[in-house]
């Protein structure tokens, strides 16, 4: 197996641990949007501002939707490869930099 094989195996396992670790947050979705709707439902007429717990839990639902973009985004990069892949994986050395 030469080198660059190695480098395109080692980033599709990668991106595989990726999606699986987007999939997992997308499980955890109904349940965040469920308390953040339950709680905006919940919030007295008398209060026209929203409180401490409305920004909590549209916090935690704004960054589960941010990891699960950019665990995708970052699988899909590392799933296509390319040179920037090759070089994050295997940097060149000084003496390929040196030949060339």
């Amino acid at each position: 197996m030469s080198r660059k094989d190695a480098v395109v195996l080692a980033s599709r396992t990668l991106a595989l641990l990726l999606v699986v670790w987007a999939l997992s947050d997308v499980s955890y979705l109904p349940e965040y949007a469920h308390s953040f709707v339950r709680h905006t439902d919940q919030e007295s007429v008398l209060f026209t501002s929203h409180g401490y717990w409305y920004w909590y839990y549209l916090f935690r639902l704004g960054s589960l939707l941010v990891r699960i973009v950019g665990y995708s985004l970052a699988a899909r990069w590392l799933f296509k490869g390319g040179h920037e892949v090759l070089e994050l994986f295997l940097p060149a050395s000084e003496e390929d930099v040196a030949q060339n």
